[in-house]
């Protein structure tokens, strides 16, 4: 049963679905073979709150989940907007406009 956040520095208790982030953790592969299962029937279950979830993710480290920081965001630079020569008029505006004669 899900009861507490799965960080062990945190103490936020588990009371709705709705907040946090629950994961569904099988075992690895070699962590099975080892205990002698041969189908991952062992799912376990995970909650971070979330404050917690924001930071964080949980990984299989040897025989147990492990709490992680998720890498840091980089910033990509805002690709340059194009003037153009026309000004504020759209091209296709003026290719709709260019084979009728106004009278």
């Amino acid at each position: 049963m899900l009861s507490k956040c799965a960080n062990p520095e945190c103490s936020e208790i588990f009371r709705y679905l709705h907040t946090g982030k629950i994961f569904c953790l099988a075992p690895p592969r070699d962590l099975r073979i080892a205990m002698g299962m041969l189908r991952p029937a062992l799912h376990e279950r995970f909650w971070l709150c979330a404050q917690c979830a924001k930071e964080m993710t949980l990984i299989w480290g040897g025989t147990e989940v492990k709490v992680v920081r998720l890498p840091a965001k980089v910033a990509l630079p805002a690709p340059p907007v194009l003037q153009s020569a026309v000004g504020s008029r759209r091209p296709r505006a003026r290719a709709a406009s260019a084979g009728r004669e106004d009278k």
